[in-house]
């Protein structure tokens, strides 16, 4: 254990003059917390809420000892797979004494938690790296649109970097300024499409998907199709068997995002699957999850997903694990290039 442990004798002192024994305490973690609920005067001295964290923080690590005090601003205790921040989860008890129940079911999951990952880093350590085809000519992004927008007291909101100290504030996510925003994205597929069509022998689609939505299918001669649903202020990219992505994952104010940052992770994304650098694989491991991985064109940025595999009747499931089987490593082979421009 490192220093970030110490510091409960304080708590412990406070546990014995009410003539509770701390040691007991610390090895009961449901009776530990209903001791916290039951003392509120513990958030009223900053010193003792902080000793009653690490003296929580301790009492964790015994239940699970995989997990270890983390190198945060945070007093917090954690694995790979999840993190508690205990000074937070004082004032939680104190908030909320009746959530004893979430506490408990966080803490059994843990364990397989812990092993489902341990499972999946050991896939990816032993991932091969994919043969990628990237055209002689070089995707160029169009340029986007400067728009000034601005807040309720008609200030310039700076998106992409509002928080400065990167915490935003709580009604931050519930808010949703200025999606139009996002508008250029749609410039940005018309370019990829583009694009990829002069670049790959690969066969576009588009049609309506309904009022102000469309969508665009690309079905290559080789590799993982694609089809991209565009509706208002997003794009839904569905990929090969499994890759299910929505670009920008979030549109609240707390996220933050721009056009120019859901327009990087667009590109990638495309770019990649088309140059042969997406990965599924599925099942996987004793939970039958599914993986995938992306690689960036250029070989250099490397990106990886884990995780329950969505519903899917049977049937399905066992025609997706079908098609994966037959892949090289669960890589899907690069699009075709084409020999000429086309007409």
């Amino acid at each position: 254990m490192n220093g970030d442990g110490e510091g409960g004798d304080a708590f412990a002192e406070f546990v014995a003059r009410r003539g509770v024994d701390p040691a007991a305490l610390a090895g009961d973690l449901a009776a530990l917390w209903t001791f916290v609920a039951a003392h509120p005067t513990i958030a009223d001295s900053a010193a003792l809420a902080e000793s009653a964290a690490r003296f929580l923080g301790n009492a964790i690590i015994l239940v699970h000892p995989a997990a270890t005090w983390r190198s945060t601003p945070e007093l917090e205790v954690g694995t790979n797979t999840r993190s508690v921040p205990v000074a937070g989860l004082v004032q939680g008890i104190l908030a909320h004494p009746d959530r004893l129940e979430d506490f408990q079911e966080m803490l059994a999951s843990w364990e397989q938690d812990d092993l489902d990952d341990q499972e999946m880093q050991e896939v990816l350590r032993d991932s091969s790296t994919p043969a990628l085809v990237v055209p002689a000519v070089a995707y160029r992004r169009p340029t986007l649109p400067t728009h000034e927008y601005l807040d309720d007291d008609g200030r310039i909101i700076r998106y992409g970097r509002r928080w400065p100290d990167g915490v935003p504030p709580e009604e931050a996510y519930s808010r949703e300024s200025h999606p139009e925003r996002f508008a250029p994205l749609r410039g940005v597929v018309d370019a990829l499409v583009e694009h990829l069509g002069d670049s790959y022998t690969v066969e576009v689609s588009a049609e309506s998907a309904g009022e102000d939505a469309r969508r665009i299918v690309m079905q290559p001669l080789t590799g993982a199709p694609i089809t991209l649903t565009v509706t208002g202020p997003v794009v839904e990219v569905e990929a090969g068997e499994l890759l299910r992505t929505v670009i920008p994952s979030c549109t609240c104010d707390a996220c933050d995002e721009t056009a120019e940052s859901a327009a990087d992770e667009l590109e990638r994304t495309l770019l990649a699957i088309a140059a042969g650098g997406l990965r599924e694989r599925f099942p996987v491991g004793r939970r039958a999850w599914q993986l995938t991985e992306l690689v960036s064109p250029e070989g250099e940025g490397r990106s990886s997903s884990a995780g329950p595999t969505a519903e899917m009747p049977e049937e399905v499931r066992e025609r997706t694990a079908s098609v994966l089987r037959d892949l090289d490593d669960g890589w899907w082979p690069a699009w075709l290039l084409r020999t000429a421009s086309p007409a």
